[in-house]
């Protein structure tokens, strides 16, 4: 990517002027292209009314062509998609769907966030369900075999985050997914921290169900989200919550009715349009840049990251060197500090904006390199890191 055209994406993203951006796998900037459209359909909304009230011939086909948008991103079909709030949602969704028995198992991996890991667990209390997490492995090969190790004939579902939030590493989801498959047992996979970054076919990762977000790597605003049910597995999973916009007719004279079709028989809203707007906004943004060259650049500075902090004495890197098992999150720790205290002391020394960690053996801070990051400011990390590290020696 040519110096010229990232200063002009860089111009994009005016909050790069108040601070060194490492947080965007919390809740990514908004580039000025999304937050316009963001504002202009508030405006209309405002100026105009409702939208689907007062010009539904107008609003309606909008709002087919933004799923339509969307579904062409990901590279699944449109009647693969319901509209969410967030991967949470989607995985509750999942969850709900499927009929548990005290005994069934699903299996997680050992580094799983709240979104995965809090309703599995509910769902033990609640069903006596067993969880089963896989630890993680150096390898993909050895990730792959400790996740099939744990596949049972009461495994019912394996959940899995596409790219790990707190230590950054990428699971070789695919293999993983067809050996499930192989098995009968269903998978679900969070891409809150992969959708955005690289080139991704969501059919093509292997996976029954899965769970989008507009914010993170999609750049769009806060917050929308999408459950993709795979075609074949539509019938598989029952409707638990049927609300307004479950149905594809509803007769109030005799009470009957009809559910989607399509994978919308799983949403019930309402929803905030133009966040959803925006979103297919963002969606082309970001393919107008060209996912191949947002990837090559992510790999870029994390690779840089990576290898300057295996240089630093008492730092230790936790996320996994390889690009093909890592992702856009790079999670480290510095001896005698802990994570809040290391992002605290970058901020206020540095002002650079990173988040602390503190799960299992790691006591650190997770930077998140967005594609528009230049080479000093990942330098300028470095320093404040080398800096740090030295005043503890």
């Amino acid at each position: 990517m040519e110096l010229q055209e990232l200063q002009r994406i860089r111009d994009d993203f005016p909050a790069l002027r108040n601070y060194t951006w490492f947080q965007n796998g919390g809740v990514s900037l908004t580039p000025v292209p999304v937050h316009a459209q963001y504002v202009r359909l508030l405006q209309e909304i405002h100026e105009r009314g409702p939208m689907h009230i007062v010009c539904p011939d107008e609003e309606l086909p909008r709002r087919r062509h933004t799923i339509e948008r969307l579904a062409r991103f990901f590279s699944v079909d449109a009647g693969e998609l319901a509209l969410m709030r967030g991967v949470s949602e989607a995985f509750q969704t999942v969850l709900r769907g499927l009929a548990w028995q005290r005994g069934d198992q699903i299996v997680v991996t050992s580094n799983e966030e709240s979104a995965v890991l809090l309703p599995v667990l509910q769902l033990r209390d609640r069903y006596g369900v067993e969880v089963v997490q896989v630890p993680l492995a150096d390898t993909a090969g050895g990730q792959v075999e400790a996740a099939v190790r744990a596949f049972t004939g009461r495994t019912k579902l394996v959940a899995l985050s596409h790219v790990g939030t707190d230590f950054g590493y990428r699971m070789p989801v695919l293999p993983i997914c067809e050996a499930a498959r192989q098995r009968g047992i269903l998978t679900f996979l969070d891409l809150a921290q992969s959708a955005g970054l690289f080139p991704l076919s969501v059919r093509e990762l292997g996976c029954d169900f899965a769970g989008v977000l507009s914010y993170k790597w999609m750049y769009g605003p806060y917050a929308a989200g999408l459950l993709f049910v795979r075609q074949e597995r539509l019938d598989d999973l029952q409707v638990t919550y049927a609300g307004g916009r479950s149905q594809q007719w509803l007769d109030f004279e005799t009470d009957r009715y009809a559910l989607h079709e399509s994978a919308e028989r799983f949403q019930y809203g309402p929803w905030a349009w133009p966040l959803v707007h925006a979103w297919a906004t963002a969606a082309s943004y970001l393919a107008g840049i060209g996912l191949d060259a947002i990837w090559r650049r992510t790999v870029a500075l994390t690779t840089r990251l990576k290898r300057g902090l295996k240089e630093i004495p008492g730092c230790t890197l936790w996320t996994p060197e390889a690009p093909e098992l890592s992702a856009a999150l790079v999670s480290f720790s510095v001896a005698g500090f802990a994570g809040t205290r290391l992002s605290a002391a970058l901020r206020e020394r540095w002002n650079i904006a990173i988040k602390p960690v503190k799960r299992g053996p790691m006591d650190g801070v997770r930077a998140s390199l967005p594609f528009f990051l230049l080479e000093a400011e990942v330098d300028g990390l470095l320093a404040a890191i080398r800096t740090l590290a030295s005043e503890k020696r």
